[in-house]
């Protein structure tokens, strides 16, 4: 997912999978939920805290990997 992020923590905009054409592939059923699940996970989460002001720059635009065999002991 690709996040843009307001100086105060909250998104910028909703995030992007920057994989979308794998969105709506045949057989991709498990990418797309896993992809819808990260994205309501960060938009749960809002506003992200503890972020440095002074480096906003870099934080600004963030992409973040999901990878579910993480999340089931794989």
């Amino acid at each position: 997912l690709r996040i843009y992020l307001q100086p105060d923590g909250s998104l910028a905009r909703p995030p992007e999978v920057v994989d979308r054409l794998r969105m709506s592939m045949p057989g991709e059923e498990n990418f797309r939920t896993a992809a819808e699940s990260a994205i309501r996970a960060v938009q749960k989460c809002e506003p992200l805290q503890n972020l440095p002001p002074d480096k906003y720059q870099r934080w600004r635009d963030i992409e973040l990997k999901f990878d579910p065999r993480n999340m089931l002991g794989g």
